[in-house]
């Protein structure tokens, strides 16, 4: 038994080997340096998606503002409209109709 524990220790005391050697080290680094590299581009290419989407979304936003505002400017236009023809026929007013609104002229030319 004092052989197998004396055994032990000398070859404790050896000098060991390195499990990972440096062309391993080298590699692990490299493949880290590469996945890095990798996420980074793919965050700029994502960036750089997002900041034409929104750009693309803004334009459409301002077009379908645009698009209401004029719907609303009609809307009015033609409450405006009705209500000068119902006040028209309850005063007992004859032909012609009251000339509608500017705002709606196109829709009767």
């Amino acid at each position: 038994m004092l052989y197998t524990i004396s055994t032990a220790i000398i070859e404790a005391d050896e000098p060991r080997k390195a499990l990972i050697s440096e062309p391993i080290i080298l590699a692990i680094l490299t493949l880290f340096g590469v996945i890095v590299t990798a996420y980074l581009t793919y965050l700029g290419v994502k960036a750089k998606v997002d900041r034409e989407q929104q750009d693309s979304d803004r334009a459409r936003m301002k077009a379908l503002e645009d698009r209401l505002d004029d719907t609303e400017r009609r809307n009015v236009g033609l409450w405006a409209y009705c209500r000068a023809l119902i006040d028209h026929i309850y005063k007992g007013g004859g032909a012609p109709p009251p000339d509608p609104p500017h705002t709606i002229k196109d829709l009767f030319d």
